[in-house]
């Protein structure tokens, strides 16, 4: 328990709360938190110029929980008579719905690869970056792609964090934090930043890479051979056994790392 609180930006309240969810799975603040507050934030959020501060009002005021009931009180004009948002933001709103409708709130990867190496290769003139790589869907080199995330090592966030939300391309900031920053692009599409330890690299590139359902497979196996696998690493009760990189984490488990293109759960842990 005292590692855990070892890892840059983790503290005391944020410690007990990972040591909580390893031992039960659960987070008691997050679930009293989602009685409080049912919705959708991930959904909400996507609308542009939508931050978690005015969907918790939109809640507490409207009932909103979510894009049809945002979609309905802004076509009935329920919005604008709101105190801080009012009729431009009201329009902003159905015209940042009508944009999801149309994409699904998704975009091509050929569209998006370029600006994603371009951040990629700015991220990488910063010498206080020890490690950096893309993960999710880009990795996986999905089709489509809904967000992009990127994941790296550092001993000085601050400065990193600095410099990934002050790019040109930056329209919006959703979250600035030493472990974790959300941006949104002139391009139209999110960034996520994530910094993590050294040591538990390789476990949450392994991790934030997915697909989800390779994840939940791997995760199961881990548990049938006694250990307990997340994004912090491999774990066999209290004690890491990897976590450095992703091919450690296979091999314990007893196979090849696959490529990321190919982590769908359809065949290739078995292969």
């Amino acid at each position: 328990e005292k590692a855990i609180e070892k890892i840059p930006g983790v503290g005391k309240n944020i410690g007990a709360k990972i040591i909580e969810y390893l031992k039960t799975g659960k987070i008691r603040y997050y679930q009293d938190y989602k009685k409080r507050y049912p919705i959708d934030m991930k959904e909400l959020t996507s609308v542009e110029g939508l931050g978690p501060k005015m969907v918790r009002d939109l809640y507490k005021i409207l009932k909103i929980k979510n894009l049809k009931d945002l979609e309905k009180a802004a076509r009935d004009g329920k919005i604008r008579d709101l105190a801080n948002f009012g009729e431009k933001t009201e329009k902003n709103i159905l015209q940042g719905i009508k944009f999801l409708k149309r994409t699904k709130g998704r975009f091509l990867l050929g569209d998006i690869l370029p600006h994603v190496r371009e951040i990629e290769e700015n991220l990488k003139t910063l010498k206080e970056i020890e490690k950096i790589n893309v993960c999710g869907s880009v990795r996986r080199m999905k089709e489509t792609i809904g967000d992009v995330d990127f994941l790296v090592v550092t001993e000085n966030p601050e400065k990193v964090m600095n410099f990934f939300c002050s790019q040109p391309e930056v329209i919006k900031i959703w979250g600035k934090g030493s472990t974790k920053s959300s941006i949104r692009l002139k391009h139209g599409f999110d960034v996520d930043l994530r910094v993590v330890p050294r040591k538990s690299y390789g476990s949450a590139l392994q991790y934030f890479t997915g697909s989800k359902e390779h994840n939940i497979h791997l995760r199961k196996i881990a548990i049938d051979k006694g250990f307990k696998l997340n994004e912090y690493g491999l774990f066999r009760d209290s004690k890491m056994i990897a976590g450095k990189t992703e091919e450690e984490i296979y091999k314990v488990l007893g196979m090849k790392c696959p490529p990321p293109e190919i982590r769908e759960n359809q065949g290739e842990i078995e292969a």
